[in-house]
């Protein structure tokens, strides 16, 4: 009897479990997605709630913000991290960060629940508002409320960063600390692998920009080339190879540029439309290379 009832109570208090650890976006521009694979992004809207284990990349000029309770996490542009929230009664939450810039403000506990891992540093919160910047190089940890513990993966270093104090870890240089008023200290320690290599993370920091940028025009305003032996369609307002090399089309039929600016294939080397049919820069200026003439 005394099971049944503590399995009635486990089962009434769930939703209440799950709502506490989902993110729900507070505030979000366009070109924000997220994705559960890598594969294929959503945009976020403002109210959605944020799948956990999910991937949030941040593209040019976008921003977003999440909201758990009375915590926050803050995307600046050219941002990309995973969250994911394990545990039952006591839930903890890993953030992988892979690039940009985040700012988070995580409710103080009697016990650490939120780390932030980078390609060179783990941040462990211990009930802060803090700020996390990935460079090409580096990452620092700056700390506006509270204490954050930072652990360097390239160094076996260590330090705790309280207000108005920061860290940075470099490849090259190790764990660096400065302060307003003092510098934490550091403290050497077993170095610890970091959960997402420099490598990969640069992968993954290129593929949220792809991503990312989904919302966005394709290649408006720029180049394109024709599928050889299809039909291709150029893109409006760009240049059609002006001054390069390049074969236009061969034995297929395409449009140049239609519409836009350009000049086909001027002043280069280049087979124009072969025993085709080509029209170059329809409604534009220039002169395409119809029925193979060079």
């Amino acid at each position: 009897m005394f099971t049944r009832i503590v399995l009635f109570l486990l089962l009434m208090a769930a939703p209440a479990l799950a709502s506490d650890r989902d993110w729900r976006v507070a505030k979000a521009s366009q070109n924000v997605s997220y994705s559960l694979d890598g594969k294929s992004w959503k945009s976020v809207q403002m109210g959605d709630t944020i799948p956990n284990k999910a991937w949030i990349a941040t593209g040019e000029r976008a921003r977003v913000q999440l909201v758990r309770g009375v915590e926050s996490i803050a995307f600046n542009p050219g941002t990309m991290i995973n969250i994911e929230t394990k545990g039952f009664l006591e839930a903890k939450t890993n953030i992988q960060q892979v690039s940009g810039t985040i700012e988070l403000e995580i409710q103080k506990r009697s016990r650490p629940h939120t780390t932030v891992n980078t390609p060179y540093l783990a941040a462990v919160v211990k009930g802060t508002n803090f700020r996390v910047s990935i460079g090409k190089s580096q990452t620092k940890v700056d700390v506006n409320r509270g204490l954050v513990q930072v652990t360097s993966h390239v160094s076996g270093q260590r330090a705790d960063v309280g207000a108005r104090q920061s860290a940075m870890v470099s490849m090259t240089k190790g764990m660096s600390v400065a302060g307003a008023v003092s510098a934490p200290s550091i403290v050497s320690f077993a170095m610890t692998k970091a959960e997402i290599a420099a490598a990969k993370a640069a992968a993954a920091a290129a593929s949220a920009s792809a991503k990312g940028n989904a919302s966005a025009n394709s290649n408006a305003g720029g180049n394109g080339n024709g599928n050889s032996g299809g039909n291709g369609n150029g893109n409006g307002n760009g240049n059609g190879n002006s001054g390069g090399n390049g074969n236009g089309n061969s034995g297929g039929n395409g449009n140049g540029n239609s519409g836009g600016n350009g000049n086909g294939n001027s002043g280069g080397n280049g087979n124009g439309n072969s025993g085709g049919n080509g029209n170059g820069n329809s409604g534009g200026n220039g002169n395409g290379n119809g029925n193979g003439n060079n």
